[in-house]
């Protein structure tokens, strides 16, 4: 699985979207801030991709905002979310797009919910609520991937002073996530990658785990 980062949305939070691909070149699409994803159709063109998965790590509006626009331009790919979070596609006050973004963001189109153990491709998905009560990450064990939102960060964590955000909950979910091997990969929504062995020596001088 190769994974390439781009950002949607440089006038944002510069939050990162991940395009994966396997050798067959199936395609997944991890979160989208923005509708500036000119980059993205151009190197899935280049590429000869076959984008099937858009997946959306939560429901906050930094990592959804571009999901329109990528369904116009792929309207066969199939969208999911975690099962807990799926209110914030039609509902701008749970994603806090007029928070953080001043704009009315809905999406109406279909999408599936997925919880811990369901699988989307080749992705194994994690239920680790904390950052919000839905966020999901996803792991890919062949090679050793793990796509973590903003639960899991290099050097840091996610924020857990949201509504309806849990501290508790967030780290429990940082444990649960230290339990994957040592070498897996982990692309983080705001930060540059690092991997669970790194992670898992922070967190343990933070006493968390």
């Amino acid at each position: 699985m190769e994974v390439k980062k781009f950002i949607t949305n440089p006038a944002g939070l510069m939050t990162h979207s991940y395009l994966a691909w396997d050798d067959d070149k199936i395609a997944y699409l991890f979160d989208c801030e923005g509708e500036r994803v000119d980059k993205i159709v151009d190197f899935i063109e280049e590429k000869g991709l076959d984008l099937r998965y858009i997946v959306l790590t939560h429901g906050h509006s930094d990592h959804i905002c571009g999901l329109n626009r990528v369904k116009s331009i792929f309207p066969d790919a199939k969208v999911f979310i975690g099962d807990e979070d799926a209110e914030c596609l039609a509902d701008s006050n749970l994603s806090h797009s007029n928070y953080i973004f001043g704009i009315n963001f809905v999406y109406n189109g279909p999408f599936k919910r997925v919880k811990g153990g369901d699988f989307v491709g080749k992705f194994r998905v994690i239920d680790t609520p904390g950052h919000t009560v839905g966020s999901k990450c996803f792991f890919d064990e062949e090679d050793k991937i793990l796509i973590s939102g903003d639960t899991m960060f290099r050097r840091s964590f996610g924020r857990y002073d949201f509504p309806g955000s849990s501290g508790e909950q967030l780290f429990n979910s940082l444990r649960r996530l230290c339990k994957l091997p040592s070498e897996t990969v982990v692309y983080s929504g705001h930060t540059e990658s690092t991997t669970i062995g790194e992670e898992r020596i922070f967190l343990t001088s933070l006493g968390i785990i």
